[in-house]
């Protein structure tokens, strides 16, 4: 009874895990131009092209500051330069291929909760592979991967204020919608080939019998 445990335990630390889930285990790297760390404050600062990836999370900017918390937390806030947005990516749970895509004036990413919040310029999109199936944009977005729960709102606090401005969404439709609506559509016919002209003759009509014509009277030999 152990070995079938331990074949069945190996087996399921085989299978692939999702990414959000992974990510939470992986190291995070980060590289820069150039980079300083302050041991008593626990700061470390990133410039000039920060690339920062852990797992399948991809974040681009021009400047990053991390924050080490006494649990040893960290929470990176990242910086564009004018012109410029931030990128993020992230693999999401519930499925092979879906993905999360984001990009902002400025990102922080909590590494303990693995929270994503974008500010001003804000727009996240959600992909299955390469194909949109939901987006949205506003002045702020919190993004958390673990449960695939979005906010939007309308204000850098988190918050939804009246006529503070309107936050946007797109949501497509998907592949059973689409099949639905193509199968309630009724099928079109080719009139010309349906109805047939009255001037057609079947193919194989039956030949008409040869008569003799009629006599005309008075007309023999008298």
């Amino acid at each position: 009874m152990t070995k079938y445990l331990t074949v069945i335990f190996a087996f399921l630390a085989c299978l692939p895990s999702y990414a959000e889930k992974a990510d939470s285990l992986q190291k995070l790297k980060i590289s820069a131009e150039s980079q300083t760390y302050d041991g008593v404050k626990k700061i470390t600062v990133y410039t000039g092209k920060v690339h920062m990836v852990k797992g399948t999370l991809i974040i681009n900017a021009d400047r990053l500051v991390v924050i080490q918390d006494e649990n040893d937390g960290k929470i990176g806030t990242l910086y564009s330069d004018p012109g410029n947005l931030v990128t993020y990516r992230q693999k999401r749970d519930g499925g092979p291929d879906l993905w999360a895509e984001g990009e902002a004036d400025k990102v922080v990413y909590d590494d303990t909760q693995e929270v994503i919040k974008l500010f001003n310029k804000a727009h996240l999109i959600l992909l299955d592979g390469n194909k949109r199936t939901q987006e949205a944009s506003g002045i702020y977005i919190s993004y958390d991967s673990r449960t695939d729960f979005m906010q939007v709102h309308n204000t850098l606090e988190g918050v939804s204020v009246p006529g503070a401005g309107f936050t946007n969404a797109v949501i497509y439709p998907t592949d059973d919608q689409t099949k639905t609506d193509n199968k309630s559509k009724p099928a079109k016919t080719d009139s010309k080939s349906a109805t047939p002209k009255s001037s057609d003759k079947p193919v194989n009509a039956p030949a008409q019998p040869m008569t003799s014509p009629t006599p005309v009277q008075g007309a023999g030999n008298e």
